[in-house]
């Protein structure tokens, strides 16, 4: 069973015995309507952020952001996100994100979930999970994955096509950081998503990847992003952050404080057994 099934079975659990919402929520696909035990009825949408910050989320100013189509899904990586990384912003310890990155003493300015891209020149542009601008050091963008299939391809059609040539070229034409391949029309959209993220990456903004290590198949694109598509330059400026890891240390490190025991309610949630480290 690979993670997404063991995942989904988990989170059907959870639905039942933690939510307490035994009904099936419906996934649109093809024109019909397919209930999943593993997705929340829309009545039951805000229940997929955790009891402990729910109302406090919900009724803050970080809740206005657009909600992905799929929120209401309990794999949904927004509400991942979110149920990660508001407890931490909610309780002033965001600092704890930029220890694991090995960012220490560094002011935090602001933070927000679905930051836009401010680069790029499209109608449609690129939309990190989750941002946050420093006093010295620049920006982080992050990209959350939790049960996906991997990063995204595009078709090589006229759209995707012009959008390559008017909107990324010239960012990856001026970047520094990328190997000269990633100019190439065909190489950019056969790894269309992850250097759509890759592009922001500048000598005060980072990026990095947060993500499950027992989804393996991101686990290798990420891993072969840091290794091909980065040169030495753009390696230091990008992380990788599997989430396993790093639950674990929010886990310890918030002992005894006012997030003690809600990385394990998140781990309940998000992390089988089975698979976690």
């Amino acid at each position: 069973m690979n993670f997404r099934a063991l995942a989904c079975e988990n989170l059907s659990r959870y639905k039942a015995e933690v939510l307490g919402v035994m009904e099936d929520g419906l996934f649109h696909f093809r024109g019909q309507d397919i209930p999943k035990s593993h997705i929340l009825p829309i009545a039951h949408l805000h229940d997929n952020i955790l009891e402990r910050y729910r109302s406090r989320f919900w009724s803050s100013e970080y809740s206005s952001i657009k909600l992905h189509r799929y929120f209401h899904h309990l794999n949904s990586s927004q509400a991942l996100c979110i149920n990660l990384l508001y407890p931490l912003i909610a309780e002033n310890a965001l600092g704890l994100f930029l220890q694991y990155l090995g960012i220490e003493h560094e002011a935090i300015l602001r933070a927000c979930f679905e930051k836009e891209s401010e680069i790029e020149v499209a109608t449609r542009r690129t939309s990190f999970d989750f941002w946050l601008q420093m006093a010295k050091a620049g920006s982080i963008f992050v990209e959350v994955k939790y049960t996906e299939d991997g990063f995204g391809k595009a078709n090589p059609d006229d759209e995707h096509r012009e959008k390559f040539r008017k909107t990324y070229r010239p960012l990856v034409e001026q970047s520094p950081f990328l190997n000269p391949e990633c100019q190439e029309e065909a190489f950019f959209l056969s790894h269309y998503q992850v250097l759509r993220n890759l592009v922001h990456i500048s000598d005060t903004d980072r990026v990095v990847f947060l993500f499950p290590a027992a989804d393996t198949v991101v686990a290798k694109q990420a891993a072969y992003a840091r290794d091909h598509l980065l040169n030495d330059a753009g390696r230091k400026r990008f992380s990788i952050v599997f989430l396993e890891d790093f639950v674990s240390m929010l886990e310890e490190r918030c002992k005894g404080g006012s997030l003690d025991g809600y990385y394990q309610d998140f781990r309940a949630k998000y992390l089988p057994r089975v698979v976690a480290t």
